[in-house]
Formats: C-alpha cells, structure tokens, sequence
C-alpha cells in the first residue's frame, strides 16, 4: 500500500509542472493583402477555449502543453487551421492571413417569378428556432469582457461655450480628459474575468476580477453585457435605446418584416455555411439588417453582422453594430463564442465610438450546475480581490492584447490616480466647487464644503420650482423664503441631516420660521439599507393640498394672469418622525404630530392684468361648504408601508447593492386625526392603497398605471387639509403624470368619501402607428393616450382622457410632450385644453414625492 502512495506521489510530482505551466499561441490576423482583421476569432477545435484578436488585428491564446488544432476565422474570410504542439510554457508565434472566402450558389431552377432561395433556408431556420431556444437548459462558461470608448472628435464651443481649461487652452482641456491635443484618445477603459452561470431563468455572475483605468476602485459592470440569442422572437439590447425591443431576423413572423437574399455557401468545419442579407422591408420599424450566416441540417446561426441605426428606430444613439461568433460544441450545439457590441453617437460636438468585446471559452451546455451557486437573490458576486489585481496579473491573464493607445491610457490615468487622491488635490477641489457668490443665488443656490467633507452646507435659489427664494401670491404679497440645508457626515458613514427655512410676507408682514434635525443611520456593508430618526418645529406657511401648485406657476398665474391657485394656511408644527429601509424592496415610515392651524385672508391684489383685489378668488377654496376653516388643533399620526417584490442583490466586494426589480411597487398608507389630546379637534382615520407599476408589451410599447384605492373610516372632524384632495391642474403646463388630473380644479373634488378609486393610466406606443407616417416616423414622435380617473360613487366622479405626442425636440433633446385632454363629471362634459410638459421615459415625477418628515 505504501508502495502504491508512493507511486501516486512520484508521478504527481513528474506531471506537475505540465500541470501548472501553460504556453501561448500568439500572433497576428489579417488578410492577404497584410490588412488587419479586428476581432477575429482563435479557438481549439472540438473545444470551447477560444480567444478574439484585438482591433489592430493581434491574438493570443493560452494552451495547455501538448498537440492542438487551432481553427482561425473570420466573417467572409476561409477559415484556416493551425497544428501546434506546446511544450511547457513556451511562446509559439503564428501569424493568421486568411483568403477571402469563396462563396459557391446553390443549382437551382430558374422560374419567372421565382423564389430566392434563402427563403427556403429562413423558413428552415425559424422551424428550428424554439428548439435552439430550448435546447441549452443551463450554461456554464469563463467571460472575458473588454470595453473601450474613445473620442475622434472635440468641439470648441458647447453651447456657446468654449471648451477650454482655466488657462484658456482647448489642447490643454482635452490633456486633462487624456486625449491628445485635438481631444482624441480614450475616455474609457474597462476590463473583467468572470464565470457565468444559467440555468432556467436563474443567472449567476461571479467576477473574479476588474480594472478600470484611472479608477483603482472601479467595479467595471455588475451584470456585463447580456448573451444576445437571435432565437427570441424579440430582441432587447438596451431598453433605452428602444423600449420596443428589434425582431429578430429568424422570429415567428420574421417574414412578415424581412427580405431576404441568397448569397451564396462554403464548407467549414463538416458544415455548409449558407451567407444570406436580410433587408428590412420597411424604414423606422425596429429591424435589424446585415448579413447571417446559417449552418445547414442544423439549421443554426454560425455567425451574425448585424446594423441598427436610427433608421431602425434607434434611440440615443446613432448606430449599433452587433457581432456574434458561435462554436459548434458538438452535434447540433452551437454555443456562444464571441459578442461584438459597437455603439457610435455624436452629441454636442463630441464623436464617439466604442466597444464592449464578450469572448466566451471553457463553456459546458446542460452539465449540472451547483445548487449553491443560485441561493438566495444574489445575481452577481465579486471576489473580495477583485479589483486589487495588480498589473502582472493582467499581463498574464488577459486573452486579448491591448493596443497601443490603450496601454498608454493606463500608464497615463494610473500615474495621475495618485495626484488626485492626494489630500490636498481634494481639497483643492473642494475649495473650487465651494459656491458663496451672491449670483449663484439665482441659478442653483449657494453650496460649501468644509474640508474632508465632515459638514456641507447649501440654500435654496431664485429660480426653483420647488422652493424658490422669492415668489408672490395674494395672502403675503412678495415674500422672500431662503432655506438653508446642512449635513454631516461622521467618520462611522452616518449623518446628521439639518435644514432651516425662514419667510417673510412684505404685505402680510409675517415672519415664519421651522427647522428640522435628523440622525441618518447607513448601512456600510448594505446599500440603502437604512434608518432616519428626526424631529421637526416651527411655523411655516402651507397649502390646503399639499401638491395643488408650485409656488413659481402661481406667481406667474397671479401676476400675469390674475389667477390666484394657491391657498394657504399658517401652521405651527412640533413633530416626530421615523422612516425605515431594509434594503429589499422593503420600507416604512411613521411620523406623529402637534399642530396649531391658523387661518389666512388676502393681503394684496397686484396683478399687471388689472384684475381688482376684489376681483380675485378669496384664500378659502370655494366649493367646499361642509368644510369652513376656523383655527384650532390637531394630533395626527401617520405611517406607510412599501414593498416592491423581486428585489435582487450584487454583492460588490465591500457591500450589498440591491436591484429594483420589475415589479410594481406597493404601497399602504393610513393617518388618524385624534381627538381631545391637547385640546385636538380632528376626529378621522385615512387610508389610502396604490400600486404603481409599467408593463412592457415589446413592439406594442409600454403601458403605465398607478391604481389607488381609499377613503375615510371615520369622519367625525375632518379639517380642510385632511381632506382626501385629487392634485389637479389649471395651467397650460402639464402636472406630474401618472399622478394627477390635468384640467380638474385643486379644490374641486374634494371630499371625506368613505371609498374612492383612482387610476392613472398611461399607453405609449412608442412608434407604433407613427412610424408608417412619413413625416412623424422621420420626426421621431410617438403617440401616447390614456385616462386619470377619479370615482367614489355617482354624484362624486371626474374622468379625463388624453391623447398625445412624445419624444418632441432634437436629437438628444427629446423631451417634450404635448397632450390634448378632455374631461367629464356628473354634469356631463366638464372641459378640454392642451397640456405643455416635459416627460422623460414616460415614468417622471415632477411633483413633491413626500415621505413621513419631508411636507415643506
């Protein structure tokens, strides 16, 4: 027996430095003519080790020492063989030039009228498609991803601004980006190793390691660029660049969206390789177009070259050209070798071209996968080193040669890390960024910083929408609101959270003051997993409805127009709060309050229509008799619960991120007036039940809705701003969609029913219909329609429908939507009017979004 051992350990220790050496097969790629083929791909034959050349045409593989078949190919281009034999860990060079590929035709029978023959073949091919689909039950395999973009050209003015430094030097500015003197180079620089893993509908990613140039920290992408598989009938490349999806050249009802055309075969590898075009049959629909190459008998997809641009409904950017690269793993089994994702887009000036690069190798197809590796909701795992590999291990590791501008892209940001991590490069730029000049008061209010960041201080600013320095209404005249917010930020990463706003009416003559303080817990080790813990005091100006108004819209509607929206109360506050995040979808929030409401009258009527003061609506809402507001107290106490489920997580070496998933978001709240307690007069329970969610309905577009259901347990004392109020709208520019009522009245339904439902419901088609208009599908506009309503019973109801056009403006600047809207209640027909508004993928919110301690 230990004869036997011996043996064992004798040839272990003879074997293993074969074991533990490899060598590499390196070298160049290119045609005949000397011309270098980017991303061809090298692979072992009858295995799924493979590697992809670089642009500039270089290879290299990592081989195990021994005999091997090495098969180089590229699209429309013979593939050629290599046998190498490796010993130990030396370097073999090879250099790969490869003939065009000779295209043979299919003998057919020429009819008039006759059908090309790559229709037989597509049709062939579809039959096939949800086996090839099916096929792979689970997926393991090594990932190499390389991204790059670069800048081919720098503007000297951006908006009439010039693009210089502080010396004044456009070749100086683009020095500080890394480019060179005419602002090109590389602006970005990325690279990972990983392991994926599939199974059913369970996804795994284990990164092993990441560097990303010119950020030590950099995480690179948690979840790296999707396998692309042609087999589904719609395809998602990036949800903002088409929300739609493309259909695949090869779908169910491909034929009804492509031409296609024969253009000719060769053998490779035992296969027949067919080459087909496929066209487009009609501009702006979401098609691809370029060449497939299909393996016949399989009937699978060799490779691909595909091009979408912007007349493929392409948004944001202007082309895409995707690449993919399959590997026959054995009979009727292809698998993914490589994935070629190359996106360009010209924006303001700057011309930018990039890539992500996806080489697979070692991939196993159906061989059980460990039960571990998908426990629990985590999709992404990085090693605990994963971005502290130093650069020998990239050097030794990384399957694709970097080229030359990317070589000096890492020395260039590497040896600059330093500076800017350098404490006093830090506070270099604090100082800078620190904004006390007086005009910075209009813009974007003042902001400082005080060194390492421990306190940060900032104020409001003229020209907000939300909190405005000055505005005008009717109770106070011109009054003046500067606020001023503070944070803290401790060595363990909590905070302590401030803020304090003052206001002054000159016509009213009131000061009012309120603040509030709050201890902000964070988890280090668990993003946004959190708690706050605050009290608040003071007394302050409020309106009845909450969200009727922005103070900047009703100082234009009064001034201008002689229309006073806004209605006000004065409210002394000592409150408590309390809100909770888990991090998991999972939140609440709980605040209790003392208040003493106060009643206000009009004090001024300036208004350059001429309007008298007389003339213009008194500060209680009309149409509310049941509800005079006299002053008196109140203790109220509120919570709310919200779950979205489905909530996955990446766990980043040094922390847990979560990932919002694509299920709706719920939501429960509940608020109780009670009574007696300091002399408190509101006697009521509140509740209110919404879901708010969007649907995707691939080349249909996207429907949006927010349903709600509500209403008053008890009404025995329900005060003016405890009233259930719908957020309407009286002005030409729209209200926050999927959350208002875009010509109901602020005050006008009003109520304390004991039930009500609201919908607010959103259809965008997003080209649909528009792209077989000429004129609108070149335009880029897409309709959008949809209803808010409002319902507690027959005599208590309002409803709107509207119809509109999206996406308006230039390029980039495609924000804003236009709606024509028309509205009905008891009475009947109530009225219609267009809505001006900006919208930003159809999910905006432009309104308060309050939580428990956050009400001015």
């Amino acid at each position: 027996m230990k004869l036997l051992n011996s043996s064992i350990a004798l040839l272990f220790i003879i074997l293993l430095p074969d074991v533990l050496l490899a060598g590499m097969l390196k070298g160049k790629i290119s045609d005949t003519k000397g011309e270098a083929l980017p991303f061809a791909t090298v692979y072992v034959q009858g295995t799924s080790n493979g590697t992809t050349a670089n642009a500039d045409g270089n290879y290299q593989l990592t081989l195990a020492p021994g005999m091997h078949k090495v098969l180089c190919q590229f699209m429309g281009f013979r593939q050629e063989v290599f046998n190498v034999t490796i010993k130990g860990d030396e370097v073999v060079t090879h250099n790969f030039s490869l003939q065009d590929q000779t295209l043979e035709m299919k003998t057919v029978t020429v009819k008039a009228n006759a059908e090309d023959p790559a229709y037989a073949m597509i049709r062939k091919t579809i039959a096939r498609r949800s086996a090839h689909l099916q096929q792979i039950k689970s997926l393991q395999t090594g990932v190499y991803l390389k991204g790059v973009f670069r800048n081919r050209a720098m503007p000297d003015q951006i908006m009439g601004i010039k693009v210089t430094d502080e010396s004044g030097s456009k070749a100086e500015s683009a020095k500080s980006m890394g480019l060179d003197t005419n602002g090109r180079g590389v602006l970005y620089l990325v690279e990972q190793r990983a392991d994926y893993y599939s199974q059913g509908s369970k996804e795994k990613t284990l990164i092993r390691s990441v560097r990303q140039s010119g950020n030590p920290q950099g995480l690179g992408s948690s979840r790296m660029p999707t396998i692309i598989s042609f087999y589904e009938n719609n395809i998602n490349i990036f949800n903002d660049v088409n929300p739609r999806g493309f259909v695949s050249p090869i779908s169910d009802n491909a034929l009804h969206f492509y031409k296609y055309k024969y253009e000719g075969e060769f053998r490779e590898g035992g296969y027949t390789i067919n080459k087909i075009k496929v066209i487009p049959k009609r501009l702006y629909e979401p098609l691809f177009e370029g060449t497939i190459y299909i393996a016949e008998d399989d009937w699978a997809i060799h490779s691909l070259d595909m091009l979408l641009t912007q007349r493929n409904s392409l948004e944001l950017l202007d082309t895409v050209h995707l690449k993919q690269t399959m590997v026959p793993l054995r009979k009727d089994t292809w698998v993914i070798g490589s994935q070629l994702f190359y996106p360009t887009i010209k924006f303001l000036g700057f011309d930018i071209a990039g890539y992500y690069l996806t080489v697979y190798n070692n991939q196993k197809v159906n061989e059980p996968v460990p039960d571990s590796i998908f426990e629990g909701n985590v999709i992404s795992v990085y090693d605990k080193e994963a971005n502290k590999r130093d650069t020998s291990y990239w050097t030794e590791t990384r399957p694709i040669p970097l080229e030359t501008d990317e070589s000096k892209d890492y020395q260039l940001r590497d040896s600059t890390t330093a500076k800017l991590a350098s404490p006093e490069y830090k506070d270099s730029m604090r100082r800078r960024s620190n904004n006390l000049k007086p005009t910075a008061l209009i813009m974007g209010g003042m902001s400082y910083r005080t060194k390492e960041d421990r306190h940060s201080f900032s104020t409001n600013s003229a020209l907000s929408l939300y909190d405005g320095l000055v505005n005008y209404n009717t109770v106070e005249g011109l009054n003046v609101s500067p606020k001023i917010y503070w944070t803290n930020r401790r060595k363990d990463g909590n905070r302590f959270n401030g803020a304090l706003a003052t206001r002054y009416g000159f016509s009213n003559t009131h000061f009012n003051a309120i603040g509030r303080v709050s201890y902000q817990r964070l988890n280090k080790e668990w993003r946004e997993r959190q708690w706050e813990l605050g009290v608040e005091g003071g007394k302050y100006v409020f309106q009845f409805n909450p969200d009727a108004i922005l103070p900047l819209y009703n100082t234009i509607s009064t001034i201008l127009y002689g229309q006073n929206h806004m209605k006000l109360y004065e409210r002394w506050t000592g409150a408590a709060f309390f809100n909770r995040d888990y991090g998991t979808g999972f939140s609440w929030g709980a605040k209790a309050s003392f208040q003493r409401r106060l009643p206000l009258e009009n004090t001024s009527g300036f208004n350059v229509r001429g309007t008298k003061a007389d003339e213009l609506s008194i500060n209680t809402p009309r149409g509310l008799p049941s509800y005079p507001f006299w002053a008196h107290n109140a203790v109220l106490a509120k919570a709310y619960l919200a779950y979205r489920p489905g909530t996955k997580y990446v766990q980043y070496p040094d922390f847990k991120q979560p990932v919002e998933s694509d299920w709706p978001l719920f939501r429960l709240e509940y608020e109780k007036g009670i009574p007696d307690i300091l002399e408190s007069k509101t006697d009521f329970d509140k509740w209110k039940f919404s879901v708010l969610g969007n649907q995707p309905l691939k080349l249909a577009g996207t429907l949006n809705y927010n349903i709600a259901v509500g209403g008053f347990l008890n009404d025995e004392y329900v005060s003016l701003p405890d009233l259930k109020h719908l957020n309407g709208n009286q002005l030409i520019i729209s209200a926050p969609y999927m959350q208002s009522f875009q010509l109901a009245h602020y005050y006008g339904y009003s109520n304390a029913e004991k039930l009500y439902g609201e919908l607010h419901l959103e259809y965008y088609l997003k080209g649909l219909l528009t792209n077989k208009i000429p004129l609108l599908r070149q335009a880029r506009w897409y309709i959008v329609t949809g209803t808010n309503t409002f319902y507690a019973g027959q005599n208590n109801y309002y409803t709107e429908a509207f119809v509109g056009i999206d996406n308006l403006g230039y390029k980039w600047f495609r924000l804003l939507r236009v709606d024509y809207v028309r509205s009905w209640n008891r009475a009947g027909f109530a009225a219609h009017g267009v809505r001006l508004g900006l919208n930003f993928n159809g999910m905006v919110q432009l309104g308060n979004s309050r939580g428990a301690g956050e009400d001015w």
